[in-house]
């Protein structure tokens, strides 16, 4: 049961804009997903947005991966928790594309 849930999040988290599952090899139910921003304000806007404790943060002993998370799914987490983790992240992934479209703009003016 770990095994595929955690398949089904790797799966659906790696179909958000911006995320990326790292690596290639097998894993049963930790895996890692590269962010589109910085993870300690993920966590952060996860948790006091959605009640979500997500994930342990490796850029500090991992800096060589830039901004992964280190995700855990086990046979305790539901399906409905796997998806409105994966909605949250998703959240996430659009207000990064939103500040960059207006990033964009902005830079376009100055010039």
């Amino acid at each position: 049961q770990c095994y595929h849930k955690a398949q089904y999040a790797a799966t659906r988290i790696s179909m958000i804009p911006g995320y990326q599952i790292v690596g290639e090899k097998p894993f049963f139910k930790e895996f890692v997903v590269r962010c589109p921003a910085p993870v300690h304000v993920i966590k952060d806007y996860l948790l006091m947005e959605w009640g979500i404790v997500a994930g342990y943060d490796l850029v500090d002993d991992y800096p060589e991966l830039g901004e992964c998370l280190l995700l855990c799914v086990t046979e305790m987490n539901t399906r409905q928790e796997i998806d409105d983790l994966v909605e949250a992240l998703a959240s996430v992934a659009e207000m990064v594309e939103d500040m960059e479209l207006e990033l964009v703009r902005e830079l376009e003016d100055v010039r």
